[in-house]
């Protein structure tokens, strides 16, 4: 299996380091793409962050959010 929607820390010495469930940003890799979710409550101070204020990769990848949610998802083809 290539991908898993595991998240993972990279620690000094290129160790990955699984996280728990309080990780900000969180990546699944699909077949074609790749889901990235990110809390808007980025920083954990409980001010949250607009989601035009995030951006990934190139201006094409814009954010997918719904305003009774408290995370900004964004989805990337990836051949993109």
């Amino acid at each position: 299996e290539l991908c898993n929607s595991q998240t993972l820390w990279l620690l000094p010495g290129g160790t990955p380091t699984p996280l728990g469930s309080s990780s900000p940003v969180k990546v699944e890799c699909l077949e074609a793409e790749l889901v990235v979710t990110v809390s808007r409550d980025l920083f954990g101070t409980g001010k949250l962050v607009q989601p035009g204020d995030l951006t990934l990769g190139s201006e094409g990848c814009q954010p997918r959010v719904s305003v009774d949610t408290d995370v900004v998802r964004f989805n990337a083809q990836l051949h993109e």
